[in-house]
């Protein structure tokens, strides 16, 4: 693996160059979308010293719990878990078909099944979110690329009757206990991929069978980069992703929300080789892409992550990674319809498709992690959580008089304490989820 350090200024050149524009639309996007103004209402007119603490976010910053269980050292899985909660509110959990039931029949739902590398039992990460109060998301119920070998021996009309079974039992187990899923993954990039290995029109069917098993669980189409960021670049509002969900839309087919994935999966010597990347890295297509699906009115999640930071020995390029994520954090976080944004490898060194700790096999060698093999924080980390933790919730102490008292502030969950002009104090928990939301404290 080559050890190449990018120049941060060519890399980025487009976001320099928009700066002040794109800092004044995420400024007002984030003051009107992710904020609200709440109403304290009191019993009494007397003076007061007023404590408010948010505690939580109702948008969900995530990143995936496929590590669980899968680390070498019992030391890293608990810094994980720690680093984890200090960030994330949303952890996703593996259902990839063909590592869920790897053998027809013998299904991985359990937390003492036989582990398999990144690809923790749904059971064993629903026991991590229920301890930290995180949202799960199941991803993902079928894709044409995690499709089990055992599968290919059956006819069309029996794989039908094997991928409904396949949602009857996921939705039997979890449909109460996981609010969302990806109910098809990457089918506009994938499609006469997915035809060959399952059948016609295969991500209809999953989409109608979300519809008949998951009735009351939020159904996510997600796609892949190509057909969303590179296709709008080089072939304008054409757009792959975009084409079939009108599509299925009009077909009524039963789609809540809208996953867009964002992977840089570039090799570090070609990215430096700018502008033949700029569908990843332009301001302005990536504004003018989120105002389309912003468009739809639905809810969208930036679902899967990798910004890489490409190893060197002198870490050289933490910083190209930190500040790109700093400027796509805010431009997500500022659009109106966003509601989620996922992290996708928390650590370097355990990605897809390598062994743990090469770095320079599968998506290990982009160094898309937070932190580094070793566990400790990257510059990348800790602008996620000054931004998370600091800039983004609302904390202060204000002395007030009357019978009401109203202020701005993010969404979420808050601990609100009044003390009087007695001193008497009074702690009251909230979910200020709503603009206008008023508490009688």
């Amino acid at each position: 693996m080559k050890n190449i350090t990018l120049d941060k200024a060519k890399i980025l050149k487009s976001f320099y160059e928009n700066k002040a524009a794109l800092e004044k639309r995420n400024a007002e996007g984030i003051e009107k979308y992710r904020k609200g103004t709440f109403t304290l209402s009191f019993s009494d007119e007397g003076n007061k010293k007023v404590s408010i603490k948010q505690k939580s976010h109702k948008f969900l910053f995530g990143s995936t719990a496929f590590m669980l269980g899968s680390f070498e050292i019992a030391e890293k899985e608990e810094i994980f878990k720690r680093k984890f909660v200090k960030l994330f509110n949303q952890a996703v959990v593996p259902f990839y078909w063909s590592d869920l039931e790897p053998e027809k029949g013998k299904l991985r739902f359990s937390r003492d099944s036989e582990n398999i590398y990144r690809r923790p039992a749904p059971d064993l990460v629903l026991d991590f979110c229920k301890e930290y109060g995180i949202e799960p998301k199941g991803h993902c119920l079928l894709w044409s690329s995690c499709v089990p070998q055992w599968l290919g021996k059956y006819s069309v009309e029996e794989r039908k009757k094997i991928v409904e079974r396949r949602f009857l039992e996921i939705s039997e187990r979890y449909a109460d206990i996981i609010p969302s899923f990806d109910v098809i993954n990457e089918s506009a990039t994938n499609y006469n991929h997915g035809r060959k290995r399952l059948f016609e029109d295969y991500d209809e069917y999953a989409l109608l069978l979300g519809g008949k098993y998951f009735s009351n669980n939020r159904k996510i189409i997600n796609e892949t980069n190509g057909a969303i960021w590179y296709d709008f670049y080089r072939k304008g509002k054409y757009m792959s992703f975009n084409m079939q969900l009108k599509e299925f839309i009009s077909k009524n087919l039963p789609i809540d929300e809208i996953g867009l994935q964002y992977h840089i999966f570039v090799p570090a010597e070609q990215l430096a080789d700018q502008p033949q990347f700029d569908w990843f890295l332009d301001a302005q297509n990536m504004i003018d892409i989120l105002e389309i699906y912003n468009n739809y009115k639905l809810p969208i999640h930036i679902s899967e992550i990798t910004i890489p930071s490409y190893w060197t020995e002198d870490n050289s390029n933490e910083e190209l990674q930190a500040e790109l994520t700093e400027i796509l954090y805010k431009t997500w976080f500022a659009t109106e319809n966003m509601k989620s944004i996922v992290w996708w490898n928390l650590a370097d060194g355990y990605a897809y498709n390598a062994e743990a700790g090469d770095m320079s096999s599968g998506e290990n060698s982009f160094g898309g992690g937070l932190l580094r093999f070793d566990m400790s924080e990257k510059p990348s980390y800790k602008v996620l959580d000054r931004l998370i933790n600091k800039e983004w919730k609302t904390s202060f102490t204000e002395n007030v008089s009357g019978k009401w008292f109203s202020f701005r502030g993010f969404y979420g969950d808050y601990e609100i304490e009044i003390e009087d002009e007695y001193g008497k104090k009074t702690t009251v928990d909230a979910k200020l989820l709503n603009d206008n939301d008023v508490v009688k404290v």
